[in-house]
């Protein structure tokens, strides 16, 4: 096994142990997330190709409430805005607004994402990014969704990217 994934690997262990540690205080739950779409705010630089909108993926969150704070702990992989796989792993911590038939939750993301930066290339470097998210989830269903911004803007010398907004899906176990 590669250094590298190994390496996520244990970050990954690490996040949901400290998740399921403080779980005894809280109400808590596990989430599928599940494929998303997006769009971009601009067109690629490269003659011929396009964004891919739709994001195939599978990944597994860890959610735990206590009063009006809401902790997020996941990690999974998606196809990215190149078309290629890859994978992520991250936290978001808030505040629960919405408590009632259904949860809105506002928080802060800061997640790892280890994908490609360019299209015609398969390599991968890790992006590092905060994101603001938007949760909401139907509570008698337990199906919800994950609504972010990604501005745009120059994330290191290989990643110029005009930004997206992005809805992933999301089921309760």
């Amino acid at each position: 096994m590669p250094k590298k994934i190994a390496a996520q690997s244990w970050v990954v262990l690490g996040l949901f142990l400290l998740g399921a540690a403080q779980a005894h205080e809280a109400q808590t739950s596990w989430e599928l997330q599940l494929p998303g779409v997006s769009h971009h705010f601009g067109s690629p630089r490269m003659p011929g190709k396009s964004w891919n909108q739709f994001h195939d993926g599978l990944g597994l969150q860890y959610s735990e409430v206590k009063g009006d704070r809401v902790r997020r702990y996941t990690a999974g992989f998606m196809r990215d805005s190149f078309g290629k796989q890859g994978t992520y792993v991250g936290a978001a911590f808030g505040l629960r607004m919405i408590d009632s038939r259904y949860t809105v939750d506002l928080a802060a993301a800061p997640m790892l994402l280890y994908r490609t930066v360019k299209f015609d290339t398969s390599d991968r470097v890790l992006v590092p990014v905060v994101m603001p998210i938007l949760s909401v989830e139907h509570k008698a269903s337990g199906i919800g969704g994950n609504l972010t911004v990604l501005p745009g803007g120059n994330f290191g010398k290989n990643l110029r990217f005009p930004g997206l907004i992005y809805l992933q899906l999301s089921y309760r176990l």
